[in-house]
């Protein structure tokens, strides 16, 4: 009997122990969703993608609810949904544009104690200063890419040039000619009227090189460029050089020698143009000529060579544009798990990440196969020119992950890593890709780079920026479209004048030291 009761007491213990480890482990396993939107070129398949597949296998109690937003189409969904307050727990966009309006909104939640406590990885690894640009206020409100914007440059088919037997241009109207030449005298030789010399994408994005020639420049997206005059920092939007500049586009651009679908072209768009042999100038990123030059060389285009140049020299200066403070990762302030929200992001730049999804990291990089340590090996240069479906395996590994702003190319990327073995490898591996015509338009970016005196955005344009930079992109479509200069420019002129323009530029001076 005895016996009975105590086999009764312990049986009964057994089964409120398993009860009480059962009920901790459903609070443990207790579902958070978090709403993650990113700005992906075009879609793909992140949902069985290895970057989401790890991230799953890592975080079991988080639901992820994906929410791409096209890059194409943020410009003109984001202001809607900042508007509206339906803001996901983690999204990506441009800080220079929002960073102003969602701190005095008080739509995004500041950093400083969450990335000390589950986010060394994140800031351990930034790009030497990058963190600064997520400032605001003395708070840290985003985690700004690690990839480094500043490797812009102009860009030629020279064999296009050697076709016609042709000069590489230096000044501006030698552009121009070379422009008509590409445009009218057949340079790929197959006897029909269907190439340009150059082309832009929507609101007179990537053709900066032309417009620094007049000692201005919109920056890539609009973002404005400010500079040095007379002691004063200025906005290059509203200089007279800028209507200049604007005329000449819209000259070019009426004579045809710019894609007629420039004004309008998304991202793809403008780059299958190029992929399908039918312009000659381009303005963007070195890092990208590997996947253009072999696309056109797996295309039969045989000597297809895309290069850096100088760009053009013009009445007023020459150069192309640093976009300065970068993209970078928000969290909504209605976010109710936002240390797990961080933590997951932290995650993403951890070693252990690394290696468990094959070598997810730089969006340009895709891997090649795994090596005997384990260790992600990528295509080299020589490899992707000569790997006939490379675009594709790019694209595909592109479109399958999210972007995070882990970039390789950052030399301290991988410096929290435990195997710093890993993190040389990792480098080298960056190194491997690089060709001769990156390299070249490194060069050409690091010697013509112009950045804007405007580091960090002031208070005031969280209330007037937005507006003033969609006015200008309608301002410079309108213009280059053919409208009355004179009178857009003047109407352009009254709008910035009395939609605080000038508060912006007192603020500017009085908060930025000149340098």
């Amino acid at each position: 009997m005895k016996k009975s009761k105590i086999l009764l007491v312990s049986l009964c213990l057994f089964f409120l122990a398993t009860m009480m480890l059962s009920a901790t482990g459903g609070q443990e396993m207790e579902t958070v969703t978090l709403r993650w939107m990113w700005l992906p070129e075009a879609a793909g398949d992140v949902e069985n993608g290895a970057f989401m597949n790890t991230l799953r296998e890592k975080f079991p109690e988080v639901k992820f609810q994906i929410e791409p937003m096209l890059y194409s189409a943020y410009k003109e969904k984001f202001p809607v949904m900042m508007a509206a307050g339906d803001l996901p727990d983690v999204f990506m966009i441009n800080a220079q544009s929002y960073l102003p309006q969602l701190v005095e909104g008080d739509l995004i939640a500041p950093l400083d104690d969450v990335l000390a406590k589950v986010g060394k990885d994140i800031a351990g690894n930034a790009r030497e200063g990058h963190l600064a640009f997520g400032n605001y206020g003395g708070k840290q409100y985003c985690i700004p890419a690690s990839y480094s914007l500043k490797y812009f440059a102009q860009n030629i088919r020279m064999d296009w040039l050697e076709n016609l037997g042709l000069d590489v241009p230096v000044t501006l109207e030698e552009f121009r000619e070379v422009a008509r030449s590409f445009t009218f005298g057949d340079p790929d030789g197959n006897g029909k009227d269907d190439t340009y010399g150059t082309a832009h994408r929507q609101n007179i994005n990537f053709i900066d090189g032309f417009f620094h020639a007049y000692g201005v420049a919109p920056n890539h997206h609009q973002i404005g460029m400010w500079r040095i005059r007379n002691g004063k920092h200025t906005n290059d939007w509203v200089q007279p050089q800028m209507k200049e500049a604007l005329m000449n586009l819209a000259d070019m651009y009426a004579e045809g020698v710019i894609h007629p679908e420039s004004l309008t072209f998304d991202w793809n768009q403008w780059w299958n143009a190029y992929l399908q042999n039918k312009i000659g100038m381009w303005y963007h990123q070195p890092q990208r000529l590997t996947a253009m030059n072999g696309a056109l060389v797996q295309a039969g285009i045989a000597n297809a060579k895309m290069w850096p140049i100088a760009p053009p020299k013009g009445p007023y200066g020459q150069g192309s544009s640093n976009e300065g403070q970068p993209w970078g990762k928000f969290f909504s302030k209605a976010n109710k798990n936002l240390e797990k929200a961080v933590e997951v992001f932290n995650y993403t730049y951890t070693q252990e990440f690394f290696l468990d999804s094959g070598g997810v990291g730089d969006y340009a990089f895709p891997p090649k196969e795994i090596n005997a340590q384990g260790w992600p090996v990528f295509y080299s240069f020589e490899e992707a020119m000569n790997t006939p479906d490379y675009d594709d395996i790019r694209k595909k590994w592109e479109y399958s992950r999210i972007w995070t702003g882990f970039a390789i190319e950052n030399p301290n990327q991988c410096k929290t890593w435990p195997d710093q073995a890993l993190a040389k490898h990792v480098y080298q591996q960056f190194l491997n890709t690089l060709g001769p015509a990156q390299i070249e338009g490194n060069k050409m970016a690091d010697r013509y780079a112009v950045t804007s005196s405007k580091a960090v955005p002031v208070p005031a344009d969280a209330k007037y920026f937005v507006n003033l930079q969609s006015t200008f992109r309608e301002i410079a479509t309108k213009i280059v479209s053919g409208k009355d200069a004179n009178q857009v420019w003047n109407e352009w002129l009254a709008f910035y004048k009395a939609n605080g323009g000038p508060e912006i530029e007192k603020q500017v001076n009085e908060l930025i030291p000149i340098k």
